[in-house]
């Protein structure tokens, strides 16, 4: 059986080994708005491949790039949601995300079509994330 990218399988621990950082440290990075996992019916945290994705993508942010947590979120704000999604563009004038917020769609709960957490981890902008570096403006502003 082969594990897909957005498949939340790892607890909080494995995900912290693989990562080779501390819970707390992965704890934080959740508590940022970085990433989104999927929460149990008991509150359990499972990781998903592309949640281990972006911590990797934003630990080469900070240590190669130097870049803060919030420059970071920033830079993930500027994935373009609305259109990644393709969502009505009727609608988009009445969502809260775009345009008028520092932080990626993910973190701020008020994203439209955001039903759940679990939205999230098969969204085709929170997959993104983890690509952020690789992604020039003109992609972003073609996507």
């Amino acid at each position: 059986m082969r594990i897909t990218d957005p498949e939340p399988v790892f607890s909080i621990g494995s995900a912290a080994r693989k990562l080779q950082i501390s819970i707390p440290t992965l704890r934080l990075y959740e508590k940022e708005g970085l990433i989104c996992p999927m929460r149990t019916s008991t509150h359990r945290r499972l990781y998903s491949l592309n949640d281990l994705r972006i911590v990797e993508t934003a630990q080469l942010l900070i240590h190669e790039d130097g870049l803060n947590f919030a420059g970071i979120r920033r830079l993930m704000a500027f994935l373009p949601c609305w259109k990644i999604r393709g969502c009505d563009p009727n609608l988009y004038h009445t969502c809260k995300v775009p345009c008028i917020n520092d932080n990626p769609c993910w973190s701020t709960g008020l994203a439209l079509w955001r039903k759940c957490e679990e939205d999230c981890q098969n969204c085709s902008v929170y997959k993104m994330a983890s690509q952020i570096r690789k992604i020039s403006i003109q992609n972003l502003i073609a996507a």
